[in-house]
């Protein structure tokens, strides 16, 4: 895969933790001025990138959202397969990334779906989710926490869905 970051001077960290996690999935990140032709454009999305102007879509090249914050997506973009990085930039989140480049997401000049979108959140050693394992929640009803369990003396890494309650948990 042959991939151009389009990201905001604000999420200039993330922007560099992807590019290496994606090279490390066997992406070739190609620079801003290398980028045309690239056939992946992966659009790191946040309050910053909302405040700025949404990048045209490139003819031919697939587009994958990756959203760094809670920000919602513009209507162009929202009906794509998109990544939310929930607990920030992984291994795990760049090979989620590398398959939706390689399968099924569609290209400038072919319609989207109109069914919704699949939204794969990224919670690290926790796993990564589309929906709620129990309700079938969509991923971005999921939402990461870190508490301390005072009985056992450990800090825990949890995910909770806040539809049903239901939550997975892990030493931190």
């Amino acid at each position: 895969m042959r991939a151009h970051l389009s990201y905001q001077p604000q999420d200039e960290r993330q922007a560099s933790s992807l590019a290496a996690a994606l090279a490390r999935a066997g992406a070739d990140v190609v620079p801003g001025a290398d980028a045309t032709g690239t056939g992946t454009l992966v659009l790191l999305w946040s309050y910053a990138a909302s405040a700025a102007s949404v990048p045209a879509r490139p003819e031919g090249e697939r587009i994958i959202p990756v959203r760094l914050d809670d920000c919602p997506l513009p209507p162009p973009l929202n009906r794509l397969p998109q990544i939310r990085l929930a607990v920030g930039v992984t291994d795990s989140a760049a090979a989620a990334i590398t398959r939706l480049a390689l399968t099924g997401t569609p290209a400038a000049n072919q319609p989207t779906e109109p069914e919704p979108p699949v939204v794969i959140s990224d919670f690290g050693p926790l796993g990564q989710y589309e929906t709620c394992p129990r309700c079938g929640a969509g991923s971005d009803r999921l939402r990461p926490y870190v508490t301390v369990d005072h009985r056992d003396d450990r800090a825990l890494r949890l995910v909770i869905c806040g539809s049903c309650g239901w939550q997975h948990h892990g030493d931190l």
